[in-house]
């Protein structure tokens, strides 16, 4: 009883580390939005996306940390991709066939496919499509990495694509007000020109 009292101390210690490593994380993905030099924001968000590795290891989420280790690796690539101005549909292609093939070999039940998804569409849209797009497309990808962490009881990747998913909500609002303020503009301009 006491070896058994033991071990559930030591799980539940664990499962703490995780968390709080988990909170580190997202601390340091913010963080990383307060950079100006894109070689600094990758660094210290693949340092981000490890330590989320690890804390999906912690408190058991396997498909959480098998998925990340192949994140950190794309992000490589997709470095080394843009800073050689190179675009191709394979590089996307090959990561997004990698998280499927990775997630079979780390299968927790069905919860596992909305995270499986969820980083197949981030992979592809991130490699095809231009930065506004792509911001769209997070809320198809934020929303069903949010699915899976509240089956993983991962806390701190609650907290992280709900933020995500608000941030990208608030810059499509902003955008389309700013879009409509410049049609808004031109067309008075063109009336005043008519005019005279």
């Amino acid at each position: 009883s006491r070896q058994k009292h033991s071990e559930v101390h030591m799980q539940n210690s664990i499962t703490l580390l995780g968390h709080a490593l988990g909170f580190i994380s997202v601390a340091l993905f913010f963080y990383s939005y307060q950079r100006t030099q894109k070689s600094k924001i990758m660094l210290i968000q693949t340092a981000a996306t490890a330590l989320s590795c690890v804390q999906y290891l912690l408190i058991g989420a396997t498909s959480g940390f098998a998925l990340n280790v192949v994140c950190i690796i794309r992000n490589f690539a997709f470095y080394y991709r843009e800073k050689n101005n190179k675009s191709d549909m394979l590089t996307p292609a090959f990561f997004g066939i990698a998280m499927a093939v990775v997630s079979c070999f780390s299968w927790e039940g069905v919860h596992s496919l909305l995270i499986t998804l969820g980083l197949v569409v981030n992979t592809i849209c991130m490699g095809v499509f231009d930065a506004r797009s792509f911001r769209k497309t997070i809320l198809i990808s934020s929303t069903l990495i949010l699915a899976y962490n509240l089956f993983a009881l991962s806390y701190s990747g609650m907290l992280s694509e709900s933020i995500s998913l608000i941030s990208v909500i608030i810059g499509i609002i902003r955008y389309r007000r700013t879009s409509v303020k410049v049609i808004n503009t031109t067309e008075i301009n063109t009336t005043e020109k008519v005019a005279a």
